[in-house]
């Protein structure tokens, strides 16, 4: 934490995930998540509150998307307020902040959290995520919160430590789940991507059992699920990355979206297996496949979400 510097400008700064840059910027912050036509999207919403992380995750899309390494954040959190607000008068929206920045990773530092979470307590249309592989989550307790989900994204010790370099231990984010449930928060888990590894069924077992041990079902909001898949220039920087990394070891095709992703019998094996481990515990969760096709919707669920709008009522804060 000492290592972080936060800087008013830009100029003659170097370039790197230690620095933070507080920006001027003061457009439209609220948009919908890309998706795809071909892939099933839920219709989510982004808030890009903040751009860049401090992780240094292998499969991370800003490595090839974002012209910067170092971390953005805007200094007009009211217009992200009025923003917000803009968007959740035309109807029910489940935000986000955790597309472009992890939602809690430097909130020690930027304490968001303390403005965001207050909001969605007291706007009945805002179903606010947060999103992370962290466990800094001190400003979040005493907060009474209502429409805020705390969410983690999980993989296996192993997997964490090859390819979710500076992130939080497993044993960290699950102990800083069950934290916030047990001050009142509805939580979310992302396994999303699953990675494929030797001993799949193994290590990824054994992280399912372990979670759903600790974590009540009650106080579940969602669950997603999703195999790894990228950009080809994504791919590309994953080949130069200085240390080894699983992920060059795939097999992979062109998804019908120009991803590259893995051989779909084994997207399915995956998919399968983890939701098959999954409902041993947590019987009525709703567990949903991010950016899959319809047919594996159908194969492994027995019915297709739609897209967007109609995907998004299947979820609780729509009911």
């Amino acid at each position: 934490d000492g290592d972080i510097s936060v800087i008013n400008s830009a100029d003659d700064v170097e370039d790197k995930k230690t620095n933070i840059i507080i920006s001027s910027r003061h457009d439209s912050f609220v948009h919908p998540c890309p998706g795809t036509n071909v892939y099933r999207c839920c219709n989510y919403y982004v808030a890009d509150i903040m751009q860049g992380c401090p992780f240094d995750c292998s499969y991370c899309v800003l490595q090839a998307y974002l012209p910067h390494k170092h971390i953005k954040v805007t200094g007009h959190i009211d217009k992200v307020v009025n923003s917000v607000l803009a968007s959740v008068a035309e109807g029910k929206r489940r935000i986000g902040t955790g597309e472009l920045a992890d939602s809690l990773a430097l909130d020690h530092i930027i304490p968001l959290s303390k403005t965001l979470v207050p909001l969605a307590n007291r706007t009945p249309n805002l179903q606010l995520e947060l999103k992370t592989k962290s466990a800094q989550i001190s400003n979040l307790l005493n907060m009474s919160p209502k429409n805020v989900v705390i969410g983690w994204s999980l993989n296996p010790e192993d997997v964490i430590k090859i390819e979710e370099p500076f992130t939080a231990t497993l044993k960290r984010r699950l102990e800083a789940a069950k934290t916030v449930v047990d001050y009142g928060y509805k939580v979310a888990f992302h396994f999303d991507p699953l990675i494929f590894v030797t001993d799949f069924e193994k290590v990824y077992g054994a992280l399912f059992e372990e979670l759903t041990n600790l974590i009540p079902e009650k106080s579940i909001e969602f669950v997603s699920i999703s195999t790894f898949r990228c950009p080809p220039d994504l791919m590309d920087v994953i080949r130069q990355r200085p240390n080894p990394t699983i992920l060059t070891k795939g097999d992979y095709i062109k998804g019908l979206d120009g991803k590259i992703r893995y051989f779909k019998a084994l997207r399915v094996k995956m998919i399968k297996f983890a939701l098959k481990s999954l409902r041993k515990e947590w019987k009525k969760t709703f567990i949903y496949f991010c950016m899959e096709h319809d047919s594996i919707w159908q194969s492994l669920q027995n019915f297709d979400p739609g897209h967007r709008e109609e995907f998004e009522k299947l979820f609780r804060f729509y009911g």
